[in-house]
């Protein structure tokens, strides 16, 4: 049986599917592999080998892929999608940027500190396919008590108290960690988010029971209390935000910084040495994600904001010559898709297309912890996919010319 993609939205989801003579490129394969066939069974791919080698069963359904690229399905490893549900993040608002962003070709996201009681529910309708939506796994925030004044956090914790929601909590001496990483796992998070004024002692009591329980650790790359090195001898998952990697170094960001334009040989100047910090960022494979398309925003938005983006830009640029492990997330609200944060990592941070594609796809999975089963085209692996009409190593733009996506073994055609 030959499925023809010749139909408007559609969405179908075969037991057994076989893309057959497609170009492949994944983390595994920096050199494009040409007439590979993938086998996909209940949604998770089970087979992969050079086209006309194995047979199938004539019960398949089989598409065609000549001449078209395949590629895991992206993953923005920093979105926020319930920050204020009660407004702008309201379902009608946010089930029209999932799907947008599902036909982009992004597969998966990783929300990183909202209203849990709604990402619960927006995560079981993805994962049911009754939304059409990226998979959602999302973050139980822990940060001192002075974080708690925000205004993000009234507008996520509404009917609540924030600092006191199992997944939004103040973090004290007298915390009972041991049930706040219990409670947080019980909201359905994935994962626990640090996120401030919190000090190297607690991070570590908070580390030490999230790896009994089981539970990944996510982290700001500076909590006040805590430089980035310390969060990664803990043992954080990832570091969120290039530029507070320069706290490592420095108490403050000196204040002329912030005022006037400044040239390129002023930032390069500027820069501290960060090799010991790439060096331990490597030994304990912690991945680092940057976050420039939302810096380099808000230096275009705000003159003072110029240092920001400019020591983000060159943080990522010795981070990747040091070989740190570099995802793609956006962290602005989801007004542009994790595709223009790979560019920004191409254009400002001198990834090669290649790098920038494994960034979105195996390091944004490792970044979530689903390195196992998301981000890589092999055997066992969740049947996440984007087909294009042409190449991307070629030119990153050409992610936009989408032939299909496949979401968990299901076809979307925009």
């Amino acid at each position: 049986m030959v499925l023809f993609p010749c139909f408007s939205y559609a969405q179908f989801k075969p037991r057994l599917l076989v893309l057959n003579d497609a170009t492949l490129i994944d983390a595994g394969h920096p050199v494009p592999a040409m007439h590979q066939t993938v086998v996909i069974q209940d949604g998770r791919i089970t087979k992969v080998f050079p086209k006309g080698t194995i047979a199938f069963p004539d019960s398949a359904v089989v598409i065609n892929l000549k001449g078209k690229y395949l590629l895991p399905g992206l993953i923005d490893s920093h979105v926020h999608m319930a920050t204020d549900p009660s407004g702008v993040d309201n379902r009608s608002h946010t089930l029209q940027i999932l799907q947008q962003m599902l036909y982009s070709g992004v597969t998966t996201v990783r929300d990183m500190a909202g209203d849990a009681r709604v990402l619960a529910e927006l995560a079981r309708d993805a994962n049911e396919d009754q939304i059409t939506a990226p998979a959602i796994y999302y973050s139980a925030l822990m940060a001192g008590t002075e974080f708690f004044s925000d205004p993000r956090t009234q507008a996520s914790t509404k009917g609540g108290t924030a600092g006191n929601m199992p997944y939004m909590k103040a973090i004290t001496d007298t915390t009972n960690i041991q049930l706040a990483i219990a409670q947080a796992k019980g909201s359905g998070a994935s994962g626990i988010k640090l996120y401030a004024n919190l000090s190297v002692v607690l991070t570590n009591k908070i580390l030490d029971e999230a790896k009994k329980q089981n539970m990944p650790v996510w982290s700001h790359a500076w909590l006040q209390g805590a430089r980035p090195s310390d969060l990664v001898k803990a043992g954080c998952i990832s570091i969120s935000h290039a530029p507070l990697l320069i706290y490592e170094k420095v108490d403050k960001v000196p204040a002329f910084w912030k005022k006037g334009r400044h040239d390129a040989a002023f930032w390069d100047k500027a820069m501290p040495e960060l090799d010991e910090l790439f060096s331990q960022m490597k030994q304990h494979h912690t991945v680092f994600d940057a976050t420039l398309l939302t810096y380099k925003k808000w230096a275009i938005s705000d003159t003072s904001m110029q240092w920001d983006y400019e020591i983000a830009k060159r943080i990522t640029i010795r981070a990747y010559k040091a070989g740190v492990t570099i995802c793609a997330g956006t962290d602005d609200d989801q007004e542009q898709f994790v595709q223009d944060e790979m560019r920004l990592l191409i254009t400002d941070a001198g990834l090669s297309p290649f790098d920038a594609i494994v960034a979105a796809t195996k390091n944004s999975a490792a970044s979530l912890h689903l390195e196992a089963t998301k981000g890589s085209i092999s055997p066992g692996m969740d049947a996440d996919l984007l087909i294009l009409w042409r190449d991307p190593i070629q030119d990153i733009g050409n992610l936009k010319t989408i032939n299909m996506v496949i979401k968990n073994g299901r076809i979307y055609q925009p």
